[in-house]
């Protein structure tokens, strides 16, 4: 089966030596088979190293080296004012204009120091409808959930994920932690989650887009009955230190002499 396309959005605003660090992690460390870049900038305009480069310029041209077809499209927002989440509400739509309904969100002092492999969770985002979004930064001490098993068509064989729930009914010693089940540093969603729960909260600063945006979830009252949201844990066999290789069964088929 072919991969779905999933658009990395990458959300820049004038931070051009964390945002360069940042696009030459992405061309070392992520991989996927069918990705497209795209540039979501709040208005940088110049870049902030005293060049008079255009800094939007600059970050499609890093990406470039690796992904030549980088697309971009660039806020008015005034200097000194933010719009994160319309910034990043823009390219989903444009994800979604250009038929594909799975973006990546990685903003620009977010970089990769290891291998990132997106292919399970692109998987079922594309092949089951009950999933929105999937958390691809650290858990926060707290978050409570279930550990659960969700099959990738693609990937074969099995596949952990920590599936991510709202209030539960012990003393939780980490504060309200379902505060902050959605994290957008970074993740990776199918366009369902928002057409759910709203889109990324607008005319706000970073931080408060965020937890917006986790609030939209957790006050829904879709609640459960909504796109879930999961961590990846990995493949069900790599976190112990052994293989099953032949079961019982095998035993069985040689003393009848099969």
């Amino acid at each position: 089966m072919e991969w779905p396309k999933v658009w990395v959005l990458f959300g820049t605003y004038k931070r051009t030596a964390a945002a360069l660090a940042t696009v030459e992690s992405l061309g070392r460390y992520l991989k996927y088979p069918n990705l497209h870049f795209h540039v979501c900038d709040d208005g940088s305009g110049e870049t902030d190293d005293g060049t008079g480069r255009n800094h939007v310029d600059v970050i499609k041209e890093a990406i470039a080296k690796f992904y030549p077809a980088v697309t971009a499209h660039v806020m008015d927002t005034p200097p000194g004012q933010f719009n994160t989440g319309g910034n990043v509400n823009v390219g989903i739509r444009y994800a979604r204009e250009q038929g594909s309904d799975i973006h990546m969100l990685v903003f620009d002092d977010w970089a990769l120091f290891r291998e990132l492999d997106i292919r399970a969770p692109a998987d079922l985002l594309d092949s089951d409808d009950r999933v929105g979004f999937v958390r691809l930064s650290y858990k926060v001490p707290g978050n409570n959930g279930l550990v659960a098993d969700y099959n990738c068509p693609r990937c074969g064989g099995s596949h952990m994920w920590y599936r991510l729930i709202r209030k539960w009914s012990l003393s939780n010693p980490y504060g309200p932690s379902d505060s902050y089940v959605i994290s957008t540093q970074p993740y990776i969603a199918h366009v369902r989650f928002f057409e759910a729960y709203g889109w990324h909260p607008e005319h706000v600063n970073p931080g408060l887009a965020e937890t917006g945006l986790g609030r939209q979830y957790n006050d829904s009252p879709l609640g459960e009955n909504g796109p879930w949201v999961l961590f990846d844990i990995g493949p069900g066999v790599v976190h112990a230190p052994w293989a099953h290789l032949v079961g019982r069964a095998h035993d069985y088929l040689a003393q009848c002499g099969a």
